[in-house]
């Protein structure tokens, strides 16, 4: 769990690895100090030798030894040097590894050549190789060293991609070698053609990354932004986008709020901003902003998993006001761009790609068997005088009873599959793709599938207009289980699978599903029966994409117009089946809810994109863009049905029809956007964002709001000072203020006089009516983010070695929060403007190739640090939970406190159980018998009441990150990748149930070590039917810190000699393991749990939500 140590001894590894590289590119830097008078050329170098660890090499014949030379240097770099000497001899020459290799001064002249035999005074059978490298985007490759392993014979590809080198026939293999790209190696056995792809490296300084409107390269960014690579995202099976997230980005925290297929999350970028508001990021998926609204509910499902993760080439995360405020009021939470694959010029590609494994529960709740709950229950009951309940003839033959975690537990498989092509011309590029996926929940009946079909197309239609598209459609279906319940709410799969006696079985002897019955217990639903019998289905088909037209006026000046679509249909199908208690007592209930969701884009920017004198360079951004959401939904129930076969296939056969509800809901955005970005000798940069937005929904006062942010970068390496010092490939400082906001999660007419149906009485007779809901706010406005930022970019070794670090404080304003008003008023709240929160933090990302050769091995870090603060919530102090989280006796049990994080809880504290040697009576809590929970009386006053609860933890974390190791080695390939939390606090609900000891419920083992007479040392209270143990207290509060193993996959390259005769491009097998080890103090499922989602206020709670899975991965990776 210690990250400081292991980040630290990380460091301290590739930093020793690191001590003895040297190359012929840094000894060229070396500085030195010669004089020579009219020497010939061969002097001259072996001078040069002889003062440096350079060795030269060339053919006899190109230095003619009758030419004198006269050079004299005082501590200059060896590279001016050879310019001076070599330039006026029409010499030119090429470094390969420690060596100086010298040749003629002519385009496409190989690096060595046939008089190779007179430099080495021996006769050299040689062969010819010809071929050319290409990019992935199917262009020539200039300057490309080609050279043979295992010897210092090699060349360099001419503008054409092309290359020509003379090896020995011996030579095996060619080593192809490109600044920014991945080294590649060739085998050459009878072969004398070689043409090949190198893949751009996915972090170099060169690296181009998606902002928002627009690229950068990775080097001039002034702004704070981490990129997550498609590889990185191929790792680990996910059902969407977001999930690819966590422990991959500083800085970034994802919580899966329900493990349940399709279930949610909820994702903080620099700590949560808003009380009431929405705290999830905006994404912007190829360019239309979509914000993923999961609900306040574990079993919400989740709108970003109709996105299939095969279709994505990049994700980029802006963190800073600077990278944020170009999206403006919905800025403040950060923003996700999600950018998809795109068709490129060359051959075409036909990969496919196919995964199965299968899933089992990390771990179960360790229960009491049947025989030993019994005993509980007798105990429970003659601990206040009652009976015992059961025998002990009845205890022998119950024995171990029912393990109903057994019963709705399962294997399950999960599969998918993915076909795509792309490809294209100098005009035309294309890129398509379908895919499928399934997975079945390791819970009964839950299960998600997705299918989906891609298609972007580029077309050049002249030299300066250019039109192309993105578009998505998917369907998804998910069958939700009746799992993630709240707390006392009947008809949940996991509550109840641990609630329920042992005592029983699945089955009545008439076939018939059992329901608990015992005395002085509750009716408990059969979990099986709830399982397998409710329904809960819901339905989503999308469409998701846009249209564009870029047109170019004049060189750099270019206008795009862009018209996107975000189509969402969703159908819900539900239906609780007289087998279960829930619908039972109702004679079956049954429902259908449809929800259609259309939001439309229109964007128009003008950029324009100039060097000057390649001293100057500026990029101007400006545009106008318009975005609009309409929602209408419906609900129709009924109830009272004479069987359950038909449900919500006819809500007709039910006798009793409830109460429709239909409604629509729009909202508008128009946006004035602009951007200035100025480079001064690729050394200093500056970058200006503004971006006015005005939003349907605020007030007439306050409609329209400003958004600006600065951002400065000093690329220090660029500074000679800093070039003689031979450490950094790159050094950049940045700093960056701005102001972004937040619009989410208040609904669409927050700042209205809204009215609403009422119900009243009117001659003895329930009438309907209109009424006034909520008062007018014309003054409302944005949640307003001011962030600060400064930043560090290190790389060293030719950037094997990159360290990111940054430091920012986030202070959020105008919270939009619900106030109490006076009843005079004729309303109870109102929402105003009002509150504070801060958040400061600081961030670490490390990235390097600790090992590189044939074995490699690169590491990728991250770690990041944040402390979150209420500093003002109105003329109150403290703000209880919403309903969600009240558990026991409708106490609230989550609490906002001013000078304490969001999400803390809040409840009493234990201090052991009472023995038969204390002061009971006079004590302050003069009813406890022997054997009762004691609680800390922190006020003094004698008494145990809510005056004694307190701030028992938080769900905020104190540092999160992950890293992962990649190791590679003839064709095999080895990823491991650890991600983890600490410092947060969970409540688990579910021992509040589980630690009851009231005998009505099934009771967790620790509970054997109940106090008795004969069992005083200990601190879990007795038995008792009158449940002593019925507050939240810090016994339900837990370390909710976890390190993961989140995966490890193995996988094996075939060779390219195999490919060559199977005639494909590439073919990849891997076996993968996921969540396979946690280590963690939770007693609960798994520790990565949030029961409410996205309500702040009710952040870290666990109660019956779906377990975490354990996957085993078997895949293959085709390309032709």
């Amino acid at each position: 769990m210690k990250f400081s140590m292991l980040s630290t001894f990380l460091l301290s590894f590739v930093l020793c690895s690191y001590a003895k590289y040297a190359t012929g590119q840094d000894l060229l830097l070396k500085k030195i100090t010669l004089k020579i008078k009219s020497e010939n050329i061969k002097s001259v170098l072996t001078e040069i030798e002889k003062n440096s660890e350079l060795k030269f090499m060339y053919s006899p014949e190109l230095i003619n030894s009758s030419r004198k030379v006269s050079i004299s240097a005082k501590n200059e770099e060896v590279s001016k040097i050879l310019n001076r000497v070599l330039q006026p001899l029409g010499i030119r020459y090429e470094v390969v590894n420690s060596y100086i290799i010298l040749i003629r001064n002519r385009e496409g002249d190989s690096l060595y050549i046939p008089e190779l035999n007179s430099l080495f005074n021996e006769k050299v059978l040689l062969k010819v190789i010809t071929g050319s490298v290409l990019t992935e985007e199917g262009q020539p490759l200039q300057g490309v060293s080609v050279t043979a392993k295992g010897t210092q014979i090699g060349t360099s590809t001419d503008a054409k991609g092309n290359f020509s080198l003379n090896v020995d026939e011996s030579a095996t293999t060619l080593v192809f070698t490109y600044v920014g790209y991945i080294s590649s190696e060739v085998s050459i056995v009878n072969r004398q053609t070689v043409s090949i792809v190198l893949h751009a490296e996915t972090k170099g300084l060169n690296e181009v990354v998606v902002i928002g409107y627009g690229t950068q390269k990775k080097s001039n960014l002034t702004g704070s932004v981490s990129s997550i690579s498609e590889r990185d995202i191929k790792a680990v099976a996910i059902t969407s986008p977001d999930q690819a997230l966590e422990g991959k980005a500083p800085g970034v925290q994802v919580t899966q709020n329900s493990s349940a297929p399709g279930g949610g999350t909820t994702i903080r970028i620099r700590g949560g901003n808003s009380i009431q508001g929405g705290n999830e990021p905006l994404y912007v998926i190829d360019g239309v902003p979509v914000y993923n609204d999961n609900g306040n509910s574990g079993a919400s499902l989740n709108g970003l998993s109709s996105i299939s993760p095969g279709d994505i080439a990049s994700i980029e995360i802006l963190k800073d006001a600077s990278a944020t405020a170009i999206y403006g009021s919905r800025g403040a939470n950060g923003v996700v761009l999600i950018t998809t694959k795109r068709g490129k010029s060359g051959q075409a590609n036909i990969n496919f790609e196919v995964y199965h494994g299968i899933q089992n529960v990390r771990r179960k709740y360790p229960l009491l068997n049947g025989s030993e709950f019994a005993k509980l229950v007798n105990e429970a009951n003659t601990n206040v005088g009652s009976n015992p309940v059961y025998t002990q003839q009845q205890i022998d033959s119950i024995g171990v009873g029912t393990d109903w975690q057994n019963q709705i537990f399962r294997t399950a498989p999960i599969s998918n599959y993915y076909l795509s092509a792309n490809g294209g011309d100098e005009k035309t590029q294309y890129a398509i793709s379908g895919s499928y996926f399934k997975q079945e929940g390791i819970v009964l009946n839950s299960d998600f599938e997705r299918s989906s079909f891609r298609l972007n197309l580029d077309r050049k239609l002249t030299s300066k207009l250019k039109v192309g598209n993105s578009l998505t459609f998917s369907h998804s279906m998910s069958n939700r289980s009746s799992t993630d319940g709240f707390l006392g709410s009947p008809g949940q799969v996991i509550s109840n699978t641990l609630q329920i006696s042992p005592t029983v079985p699945v089955y009545n002897s008439d076939g018939s599903y059992t329901l608990q019955n015992i005395s002085g217990g509750q009716l408990t639903d059969n979990p099986v029966a709830l399982a397998k019998d409710s329904k809960s289905l819901i339905n989503v088909n999308r469409v998701l994409g846009n249209v564009y037209g870029e047109y170019d006026i004049i060189p750099g000046l270019r206008l795009k117009v862009l018209v996107g679509i975000d189509g969402v249909f969703q159908k819900g199908n539900n239906y609780l089946p007289k087998s279960v208690l829930s619908g039972f007592q109702q004679g079956g209930l049954a429902s259908i809810s449809n929800t259609q969701s259309i939001s439309w884009l229109n964007e128009n920017t003008l950029t324009y994109d100039k060097d000057f004198n390649e001293i100057h360079h500026l990029t101007f951004l400006a545009g106008y863009t318009q975005q609009a959401n309409r929602t209408e939904y419906s609900y129709a129930a009924s109830r009272n049905f004479i069987n359950d076969n038909l449900g919500y296939n006819n809500l007709g056969a039910g006798s009793v029809a409830l109460s429709p509800n239909s409604g629509v809901g729009t909202w508008g955005l128009t946006s004035y956007l602009g951007r200035i970005n100025y480079g001064y000798k690729d050394k200093y940069l500056l970058t200006l964002t503004g971006r006015v937005d005005g939003s349907s929904r605020f007030g007439v006062n306050n409609r329209y709001g400003f958004f600006p942010s600065g951002a400065a970068a000093w690329r220090m390496n660029k500074e000679d000072f800093i070039k003689n010092l031979h450490i950094f490939s790159d050094l950049k400082l940045r700093v960056s203020y701005g102001l972004t906001g937040n619009q989410e999660g208040i609904g669409n007419y927050p700042s209205l006089a809204l009215l609403s149906v009422q119900n009243y009485v009117l001659g003895n007779q329930i009438s309907s009516g209109v009424g006034p809901s909520q008062i007018a706010n014309p003054d409302l406005k944005w949640e307003s983010t001011s962030q600060s930022d400064v930043g560090l970019d290190i790389s060293f070794f030719n950037n094997r070695l990159s360290l990111t670090a940054d430091a920012y404080i986030k202070h959020t304003k105008d919270l939009l929060l619900n106030i109490t008003i006076p009843g005079t008023s004729g309303y109870s709240s109102a929402l105003k403007n009002i509150g504070e929160v801060e958040n400061k933090g600081v961030e670490f990302g490390i990235n390097s190739e600790n090992i590189a050769g044939a074995f490699k091995w690169t590491t990728d870090f991250n770690i990041s640090f944040n402390k979150n603060t209420v500093l003002n919530i109105g003329n109150v102090s403290q703000i209880f939970a919403g309903q969600t989280a009240n558990i026991a006796q409708n106490v609230s049990s989550g609490i906002i406190e001013v000078g304490k994080p969001l999400g803390s809880f809040y409840g009493y504290v234990t201090d052991g159980v009472f023995q038969a040697s204390d002061k009971i009576a006079s004590s302050a809590q003069p009813s406890a018998k022997p054997g009762d929970r004691r609680y800390k009386d922190l006020n003094g006053d004698n008494k145990i009441n809510d005056n004694d609860r307190t701030i028992l933890g938080q769900a905020q974390p104190k540092f999160l990150g992950g890293i992962t190791n990649n190791f590679s080695f003839k064709g095999f390939e080895l990823s491991v990748f650890l991600q983890g939390v600490y410092g947060n606090s969970i409540l688990n609900a579910n021992r509040f149930e589980l630690e009851y000891l009231s005998g009505t419920t099934n009771q967790d083992r620790d509970m054997l070590n109940r106090w008795t007479p004969t069992n005083t040392n200990t601190d879990i209270p007795r038995a008792s039917v009158n449940r002593p143990a019925n507050v939240i207290s810090n016994r339900q509060v837990e370390d909710g810190s976890y390190l993961r193993l989140k995966n490890i996959q193995l996988a094996y390259n075939l060779p390219e000699n195999a490919l060559k005769l199977a005639k494909i491009r590439s073919l990849k097998i891997y076996v993968s393991a996921q969540n396979y080890i946690t280590w963690t103090r939770y007693s609960g499922y798994d520790p990565e749990v949030n029961r409410y989602g996205q309500d702040n206020v009710s952040q870290g709670f666990d109660y019956g939500s779906y377990p975490a899975a354990k996957t085993i991965l078997f895949g293959l990776n085709l390309g032709l």
